[in-house]
């Protein structure tokens, strides 16, 4: 695994997709290897051509990874790395089968769920929330993501709620590695942060 952090994008955190866009490019600057595309609030069209101007940005660095949420066809067109699905999307064992060389990401929320992404061939999870969010108000706590971490052999990554105010409790929990949202996109110093969480991971 050569990225611990897994940044996950959304434009409605900005006023102008200009900004998100700049965003990004400081993002990747500031060390980001992996981006999640997630856009659920637009059409097709739309989804790709957001898709490919972040493209490229992303042409321009050589080592990061582009993930599109759910939408297999849109990561072949947009020749992305990885695919990120969840229980209502396309199963992961038929797209590990009929794609060669994707690789997949799977959103859990339990114990179980992680165990079964391992034996359908995810190579990556996402385990949330860890923290209460805004659109989540429950959380999955430390203390489950640590026996999340130990039940299977693939990476898991901590998602919901995560910053540079709490990534000390997620390191103690034996986490690796954490997907991110607003803890990065929505600083005022992301280069800053950036390292700091690489750093205390």
């Amino acid at each position: 695994m050569d990225f611990n952090i897994y940044l996950i994008g959304d434009k409605n955190f900005f006023e102008s997709e200009k900004k998100y866009l700049d965003v990004l490019n400081k993002c990747f600057d500031s060390g980001i290897k992996a981006f999640q595309l997630r856009q659920k609030d637009v059409g097709i069209r739309e989804f790709i051509e957001l898709g490919e101007k972040i493209k490229k940005i992303i042409d321009k660095y050589k080592d990061v990874k582009l993930f599109v949420n759910d939408r297999i066809d849109v990561a072949s067109v947009l020749e992305a790395y990885g695919v990120h699905l969840n229980k209502n999307s396309i199963p992961i064992r038929a797209v590990k089968e009929k794609i060669k060389n994707i690789k997949v990401f799977y959103s859990s929320h339990s114990i179980e769920e992680i165990v079964m992404a391992q034996n359908e061939g995810a190579d990556d999870v996402t385990f949330s929330p860890i923290f209460k969010t805004k659109n989540k108000d429950f959380e999955q706590g430390v203390d489950l993501l640590k026996k999340a971490v130990n039940s299977v052999e693939i990476p898991v990554f901590a998602l919901g709620g995560i910053n540079k105010h709490n990534i000390d409790k997620i390191r103690n929990a034996g986490a690796k590695y954490i997907a991110i949202q607003s803890g990065i996109l929505k600083e005022d110093n992301i280069y800053d942060v950036v390292k700091f969480l690489s750093k205390n991971l």
